[in-house]
């Protein structure tokens, strides 16, 4: 048993593993809190786009020499306006102008980042994350972001709950269910923010929809499935990020395989309770 412990405690002798253990819990917590909503709205596709469509802003907050974090948040605003704007029109299908509005930004970004030759390696920390280099301001934004935007989902978790069960009872009922949608969209955006330099873009899918969807499959109502998707993702979080310092691997894509691997073993564990109900 001591010699397991010594094993997970051995990378955080240093100051930045322990800041990266700090950044870590931050989007295992955050990132499911939002994804359960996005799992149970079947919006998963949203999630994978709007992290693409991030990289436009984050390209072009570099290439100006401002803040990425606020690139990436001020891309995902964007996104959510020109899908609003779209949507408006009854013949055009709401996944057909999300693949088109990622289309575009994502399409931009490249673009943006062909015009630099140093844009290309620095952003592949904030594609592929970078957690080892999160400082004292990192985290304390994305603990302000974090703190917000789960103060958020907490306040309106009930109307959430109403409107993506039973979005016309909703709606009769006074609940504002578009503007509630738009809001999961910007909610989206700040964790894509927050997952920057732990999980990077391309991976934060993966903490947004994993740990939400295992905790779909032991969870019977949404307030035991928020609590179990933030323990899958807290465990996933400091689980990869422990294994990739001994194994010496990317810290992101070690932590979204710990979360793919849980969900893997929550999906068997839960193979009889399906099987006695059908």
């Amino acid at each position: 048993m001591a010699s397991l412990w010594s094993w997970f405690a051995a990378p955080y002798d240093a100051q930045f593993m322990r800041n990266a253990a700090v950044a870590a819990t931050i989007v295992g917590v955050l990132a499911p809190a939002v994804g359960i909503w996005i799992v149970q709205r079947r919006l998963s596709y949203l999630g994978d786009a709007t992290s693409h469509a991030t990289l436009f802003g984050v390209a072009g907050a570099y290439l100006v020499g401002q803040s990425l974090a606020g690139g990436a948040l001020a891309a995902g605003l964007v996104m959510g306006l020109l899908i609003a704007i779209l949507n408006a029109h009854p013949r055009l299908a709401e996944d057909a102008i999300i693949g088109v509005v990622e289309t575009a930004m994502f399409a931009l970004g490249v673009i943006l980042i062909s015009r630099s030759d140093r844009i290309g390696v620095d952003l592949s920390h904030f594609l592929f994350g970078q957690i080892a280099t999160v400082s004292n301001d990192d985290l304390r934004t994305n603990a302000i972001l974090a703190v917000i935007a789960l103060s958020l989902l907490f306040l309106f978790f009930r109307d959430l709950r109403a409107s993506t069960f039973d979005p016309t009872h909703a709606s009769l009922v006074g609940i504002r269910v578009g503007a509630l949608r738009y809001a999961l969209l910007a909610l989206l955006s700040i964790t894509i923010v927050v997952s920057l330099q732990t999980v990077g873009l391309l991976m934060s899918v993966a903490m947004l929809v994993t740990p939400a969807s295992a905790a779909r499959l032991a969870s019977s109502t949404m307030t035991r499935m928020l609590f179990v998707a933030m323990g899958v993702g807290i465990a996933s979080a400091l689980g990869g990020l422990t294994l990739s310092y001994h194994l010496a691997s990317p810290s992101g894509a070690t932590i979204a395989l710990v979360a793919c691997g849980m969900l893997a073993v929550t999906f068997a564990v839960t193979v009889p309770v399906r099987l006695r109900r059908h």
